[in-house]
């Protein structure tokens, strides 16, 4: 037998034996299923599936939660489908040759999802079980159920996190009893600017372009600067598309002329994502104001995102928002107006090899306050007072892991303005300039992160901001935190320099800003411990705050009959407590509860602080059916509360139960219906900090998508 033959025959054998294989294969079976949540069939898109039998495979379900495995040779193979925040699942199968085996996969929400993927604790991605600091995590799907159409209404219903308005309007919270003006908001990662009498108004944000919320209680300082003293509220958008298109739109109507539109649309070209948002919110409520009689609230809103990924190492993006909106209440007589707009640009991108990770980051903001009274429903045009806040800030951020522990380093500089006739000379100016520099040593079950910040003002000087935090878990399902933070606030720009002057019939007063302004500073002592299983959690927190040198008003004169006040750095005081909560799953049922105990002292008086409740609660049960039916009933309590001192002591407001019920309905061709009653019993608390008397709504919505492969 000559050689070509040889080599013949030898080709021939071994496609003899692949195609044997082959044939088999063909005659095999086909495995496709499809992945829903447990009692509300709702579909989970990406879920992973993986079949291990005569050969292994993998895929990952579609859109629709749908996927499909074949032809695969015949035999018993095992399916297990996992995804994030999900209990996973696992079902042997037998296929046989030309068989379609079809397997539906319900998965049940995991109790605490864990494996959810967080940035605020640490200033990088990390999964919620591994934060040094603990991290409330509020869900898109909490945020579409809790049925409410700004940030305010859906944060007020956890555990630890009051309400806070004023005469100037506006909702505001407080986290461990230290006021909105001690409470950092923002807006994927970067502050969130326009505030009004110190507070930042949360309703504001609409949930239509919410991803999720994540809540980081105590000092941040250390990662964040100024103003993070109680906290952070970190509001993540909605992310671009990778691949194809997908779209939605809602429509909400209700009592208080509620009347809610938004649309969205997001995908992918190749390399690039884009996102577009767009909303419109009315009612007749004001926002952190109690009356409804003369009252309005009008914001249009928009969110545009666009990036590129030339490779796999750079990506780069860019994003746009704006907010203009429109308030008005009655006190007495008189008709207040507010009128905002705020705007936002910003370019970034990251470049990333190996363990280094490098983000740059450039950014403005800007927020329009126009103030004016009248005694018609309409403001004068031309009238009022003026006042905009500019921010221009650029961020560098770099992550490594050397010697398997991991790096952040950081540095932020800021040029921040102010332009408005309370303040002397009516413009000012400031730069900061803030490095900081945080190390995570790891291991096997522990971490232990200390981090550092300095501060620079050209204005107030400077600052250091340490801390240290550790976890540390003795078992899988047990966590144990730990941390000491200083933080600190900068003196606001009319703190430092207001010249104000109010004058009417029978009073008058002067209020003038004090250049030798210090910041206020805090130190926080944080331990808690988290238990989660899959169905289960429990979760406790100990807190005690000592806060120094906080900014007051203080009367320095009288000149005839005109008292003068100035600001300075004369308040002391603790506030300390507890917050625990509990949770638990079970395929369509779904039961929280929380409760909170808050004792805020002041300096040597050991005076309650007002605005403070000692005891707030709150529980939640949920039920869901495949069907696509989804319902839920909530109880909020407030408890007492003390909001003014007299000659005869302390006033205090009485305590405050809110009864919630929502139902949704999933429909064909991704519509879903929705309704829900806030405050059932129609309580009125007298001196609540905003609208709460009982509220009605319905609505529809619709999402789809395309395209994709």
């Amino acid at each position: 037998m000559d050689g070509s033959r040889r080599w013949c025959l030898a080709v021939l054998a071994i496609a003899a034996w692949v195609a044997g294989p082959a044939e088999a294969w063909a005659q095999g079976g086909v495995l496709r299923g499809r992945v829903v949540v447990a009692g509300s069939g709702v579909p989970i898109p990406a879920a992973a599936v993986h079949v291990e039998g005569p050969v292994a495979a993998s895929t990952t379900a579609s859109t629709d939660g749908t996927w499909r495995l074949g032809p695969l040779p015949p035999g018993r193979y095992v399916v297990r489908v996992e995804s994030v925040g999900y209990i996973g699942f696992a079902r042997e199968v037998r296929l046989a040759s030309g068989d379609e085996a079809m397997l539906e996969a319900l998965l049940t929400p995991r109790a605490l999802p864990l494996d959810e993927l967080v940035v605020t604790a640490s200033r990088r991605t990390q999964a919620l079980a591994d934060v040094p600091v603990a991290t409330e995590l509020v869900t898109r799907t909490e945020v579409e159920a809790s049925g409410a159409s700004d940030l305010a209404a859906v944060l007020v219903e956890r555990t630890g996190i009051q309400l806070e308005g004023g005469p100037t309007g506006g909702a505001g919270i407080m986290l461990q009893g230290l006021g909105s003006e001690h409470v950092l908001v923002l807006l994927d990662g970067q502050a969130f600017i326009g505030r009004i009498s110190g507070r930042i108004d949360l309703s504001r944000i609409p949930t239509a372009m919410i991803e999720r919320v994540e809540v980081v209680k105590g000092p941040q300082s250390t990662l964040y600067g100024s103003e993070a003293m109680g906290g952070v509220v970190n509001v993540i958008t909605r992310a671009t598309g990778r691949s194809g298109w997908s779209a939605g739109a809602e429509f909400a109507a209700g009592s208080q002329d509620r009347l809610d539109v938004a649309a969205n649309v997001l995908g992918g070209v190749g390399r690039f994502g884009y996102l577009a948002d767009l909303g419109r919110r009315t009612m007749g409520v004001a926002p952190g104001r109690p009356g409804e009689s003369g009252a309005l609230a009008e914001r249009w809103d928009g969110l545009a995102k666009v990036d590129w990924r030339p490779s796999e190492e750079i990506s780069l993006e860019a994003g746009a928002l704006l907010i203009d909106e429109r308030q008005r209440w009655r006190s007495g007589q008189l008709y207040h107006f507010a009128d905002n707009v705020q705007s936002e640009a910003r370019f970034g991108g990251s470049w990333t090899r190996g363990t280094q990770r490098l983000a740059p980051l450039i950014r403005a903001t800007e927020f329009r306050h126009l103030s004016r009274q009248g005694t018609a429903a309409e403001p004068v045009e031309g009238a009022g007072e003026e006042e905009t806040q500019r921010l221009v800030e650029a961020e560098l951020v770099y992550g490594a892991r050397p010697g398997g522990h991991l790096l952040d380093l950081g540095i932020e500089a800021r040029r921040e303005e102010i332009r408005s006739d309370r303040v002397v000379g009516r413009d000012r100016a400031q730069h900061t300039l803030e490095p900081f520099a945080q190390v995570t040593f790891t291991g096997d079950r522990w971490s232990l992160v200390p981090g550092l910040r300095f501060s620079w003002s050209e204005t107030w000087g400077s600052y250091w901001t340490p801390r240290l935090a550790a976890l540390y878990r003795p078992l899988p399902s047990l966590s144990l935190r730990a941390a000491i933070a200083h933080g600190y606030r900068a003196p606001a720009f009319k703190e430092l320099h207001m010249e104000f002057l109010n004058v009417g019939p029978g009073f008058g007063y002067v209020v003038r800003g004090n250049s030798e302004l210090r910041p206020e500073t805090s130190t926080n002592v944080t331990a808690g411990a988290e238990w989660s299983g899959d169905r289960v959690y429990l979760r406790g927190q100990l807190f005690h705050n000592r806060f120094d040198d906080f900014i007051e008003t203080r009367m320095v004169g009288d000149s005839g009959g005109v008292v003068v006040y100035t600001y300075d750095n004369i308040a002391d005081g603790t506030t300390q407590g507890i917050e625990l909560e509990a949770g638990a799953t079970w395929g369509g049922v779904r039961a929280e509860a929380g409760y909170a105990y808050l004792r805020a002292r002041g300096g040597d008086s050991d005076e309650p602080l007002l605005g403070r409740p000692a005891h707030s609660a709150r529980a939640t049960l949920s039920y869901a059916r495949v069907s696509g039916l989804r319902a839920s009933a909530s109880a909020v309590y407030t408890g007492t509360t003390p909001v003014a001192r007299t000659e005869a002591g302390t006033t205090e407001r009485a305590g405050f139960l809110r009864f919630d019920l929502r139902v949704a309905q999933h429909l064909p061709h991704g519509f879903r219906v929705f309704a829900g009653i806030d405050n059932v019993l129609d309580e009125a608390p007298v001196d609540w900090p905003g609208f709460a008397r009982r509220h009605i709504y319905a609505g529809l919505s619709w999402s789809g998508s395309g395209g994709g492969d």
